[in-house]
Protein backbone atom coordinates (compact mmCIF):
# COMPACT_ATOMS: atom_id res chain seq x y z
CA UNK A 1 0.00 0.00 0.00
CA UNK A 2 1.20 3.52 -0.80
CA UNK A 3 0.00 6.46 1.23
CA UNK A 4 0.33 9.70 -0.72
CA UNK A 5 0.48 12.29 2.04
CA UNK A 6 -0.09 15.20 -0.34
CA UNK A 7 -3.69 14.00 -0.70
CA UNK A 8 -4.07 15.55 2.77
CA UNK A 9 -2.39 18.84 1.89
CA UNK A 10 1.08 20.23 1.29
CA UNK A 11 1.49 21.29 4.92
CA UNK A 12 0.49 18.67 7.48
CA UNK A 13 0.08 20.01 10.97
CA UNK A 14 -2.79 18.63 13.01
CA UNK A 15 -2.91 15.71 15.42
CA UNK A 16 -6.34 14.74 14.12
CA UNK A 17 -4.97 14.32 10.58
CA UNK A 18 -2.00 12.41 11.97
CA UNK A 19 -4.29 10.11 13.93
CA UNK A 20 -6.43 9.40 10.87
CA UNK A 21 -3.37 8.42 8.84
CA UNK A 22 -1.86 6.40 11.72
CA UNK A 23 -5.02 4.31 11.95
CA UNK A 24 -4.77 3.64 8.21
CA UNK A 25 -1.11 2.65 8.64
CA UNK A 26 -1.87 0.40 11.63
CA UNK A 27 -4.65 -1.36 9.74
CA UNK A 28 -2.29 -2.06 6.85
CA UNK A 29 0.49 -3.28 9.14
CA UNK A 30 -1.98 -5.54 10.95
CA UNK A 31 -2.66 -7.19 7.58
CA UNK A 32 1.10 -7.60 7.03
CA UNK A 33 0.99 -5.14 4.12
CA UNK A 34 4.17 -3.29 3.19
CA UNK A 35 3.47 0.45 3.46
CA UNK A 36 5.18 3.14 1.38
CA UNK A 37 4.97 6.69 2.71
CA UNK A 38 5.06 9.05 -0.29
CA UNK A 39 5.78 12.66 0.65
CA UNK A 40 5.93 14.09 -2.87
CA UNK A 41 4.46 17.62 -2.96
CA UNK A 42 4.47 17.89 0.85
CA UNK A 43 6.33 20.98 2.00
CA UNK A 44 6.19 20.58 5.77
CA UNK A 45 4.93 18.52 8.69
CA UNK A 46 4.56 19.66 12.28
CA UNK A 47 6.01 17.83 15.26
CA UNK A 48 2.50 17.15 16.54
CA UNK A 49 1.45 15.58 13.22
CA UNK A 50 4.63 13.47 13.10
CA UNK A 51 4.18 12.31 16.70
CA UNK A 52 0.55 11.35 16.17
CA UNK A 53 1.15 9.66 12.80
CA UNK A 54 4.53 8.00 13.34
CA UNK A 55 5.60 8.33 16.97
CA UNK A 56 2.53 6.60 18.33
CA UNK A 57 3.17 3.61 16.07
CA UNK A 58 5.87 2.73 18.61
CA UNK A 59 3.27 2.15 21.31
CA UNK A 60 2.35 -1.27 19.89
CA UNK A 61 5.28 -2.02 17.57
CA UNK A 62 9.04 -2.01 17.74
CA UNK A 63 11.09 0.33 15.58
CA UNK A 64 12.63 -2.69 13.83
CA UNK A 65 9.18 -4.02 12.96
CA UNK A 66 8.13 -0.65 11.53
CA UNK A 67 11.35 -0.35 9.53
CA UNK A 68 10.90 -3.82 8.03
CA UNK A 69 7.31 -3.13 6.91
CA UNK A 70 7.57 0.48 5.70
CA UNK A 71 9.61 2.85 3.57
CA UNK A 72 9.67 6.57 2.85
CA UNK A 73 9.93 8.08 -0.63
CA UNK A 74 10.12 11.67 -1.90
CA UNK A 75 10.80 12.92 1.63
CA UNK A 76 12.63 16.23 2.06
CA UNK A 77 15.54 16.49 4.50
CA UNK A 78 13.47 18.73 6.78
CA UNK A 79 10.58 16.25 6.95
CA UNK A 80 13.05 13.39 7.58
CA UNK A 81 14.54 15.34 10.50
CA UNK A 82 11.15 16.04 12.07
CA UNK A 83 10.01 12.42 11.78
CA UNK A 84 13.38 11.12 13.02
CA UNK A 85 13.34 13.47 15.99
CA UNK A 86 9.79 12.42 16.83
CA UNK A 87 10.69 8.72 16.77
CA UNK A 88 13.72 9.32 19.01
CA UNK A 89 11.52 11.15 21.53
CA UNK A 90 9.39 8.01 21.90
Amino acid sequence: MTIKFSNNGSSLGTRSRGQMLRLLIENSLDKDDFVTFDFSDVVSVSHSFADECFGKLLINRSLDEIKSQTTFINTSDNIKKIIGFTLKER
